[in-house]
């Protein structure tokens, strides 16, 4: 009897659309999970805010995870277990800063869309923590 070993590679492109950055990565069958950039986010100590993150799928329906990363001290993600459902392109997640928040300007955030077969893409956006 003889093993064949399947390697699935995922390839990665940058594309930029008049000023507006996405990042997309394909998988095995023709599937594609593209991210666009989310819009850059300043929030105030002790309040909220909603960052809105889009996708666009290629020959899948999968729900999408997201994710967030170094998000500046003080601030987190309210709704992080969310994901964008399969018949949706968009989600929009709430931003918390703590009274306490670091003060930042312009701190670099990646945001994270993961779907099946492996495919993950990243796109960073900025967050700026003001005083209240």
């Amino acid at each position: 009897m003889r093993k064949v070993a399947i390697l699935t590679t995922l390839a990665l492109a940058v594309v930029v659309w008049g000023g507006c950055k996405q990042t997309a990565v394909e998988g095995p069958s023709g599937k594609k999970l593209t991210l666009m950039k989310p819009a850059d986010q300043s929030i105030k100590r002790g309040e909220t805010n909603q960052v809105k993150v889009s996708i666009n799928r290629d020959n899948f329906r999968d729900a999408v995870s997201i994710m967030f990363e170094d998000l500046p001290n003080g601030v987190q993600v309210q709704d992080k277990d969310k994901k964008i459902a399969p018949e949706e392109t968009s989600a929009t997640f709430t931003l918390v800063a703590d009274p306490k928040a670091d003060l930042v300007t312009n701190h670099n955030v990646k945001v994270t869309a993961s779907a099946t077969d492996g495919m993950k893409v990243t796109e960073v956006f900025k967050v700026t923590v003001k005083e209240k």
